[in-house]
């Protein structure tokens, strides 16, 4: 009698435990299914990616515009503004990209891709004719010290512009050809 309560009480602890074990595993499935707050903004910025890569630059621009006002601190943020400036430029809006490429160098002045971006800034005033702000830009770049390559780049741009004016070539073109 005392093996059959032993045996019984075994079966009832072993039955307990797979249940619990069954319950918890399902608790698991059911959180991993849900999708969480970078999840749906990761949905958003992908649908964004493959309607500029469908050549929808609307819409993209509407799904980007959406990600950065939902999710305004996200890691993607940086790509989704250089993807919303590519969209501008895929449209002949200059004027708006130029916009996206300043927000952009404001977010990280001293970086490389900031500074990159304001370069772009540069590009895209000489291509709307504002070939005095552009110098500016460019001078700007050649002048801080955090990206050797980016100011390069700059004194190739400001070159290429005093070259296609008629105007003399400015001090600043000079000193920035220099470095």
């Amino acid at each position: 009698m005392f093996s059959g309560f032993y045996f019984k009480n075994c079966i009832q602890t072993f039955f307990v435990s797979i249940l619990v074990f069954i319950t918890l595993s399902f608790s698991v499935f059911a959180q991993s299914d849900k999708p969480g707050p970078n999840s749906e903004a990761d949905l958003l910025y992908r649908i964004a990616e493959e309607s500029f890569k469908d050549r929808k630059y609307y819409q993209s621009i509407e799904r980007l515009r959406s990600f950065l006002v939902l999710y305004p601190g996200n890691a993607k943020r940086t790509g989704a503004l250089l993807l919303l400036r590519n969209c501008f430029l895929k449209l002949d809006r200059p004027e708006k990209a130029l916009e996206v490429s300043l927000n952009l160098y404001k977010m990280e002045p001293t970086a490389e891709s900031g500074l990159e971006s304001y370069l772009e800034a540069g590009r895209l005033l000489a291509r709307m004719g504002e070939t005095d702000r552009a110098k500016e830009v460019f001078a700007s770049i050649c002048r801080q010290s955090y990206s050797r390559t980016v100011a390069e780049k700059a004194a190739l741009e400001f070159s290429g512009l005093d070259a296609l004016s008629d105007e003399e070539p400015s001090s600043d073109a000079e000193s920035c050809r220099e470095k």
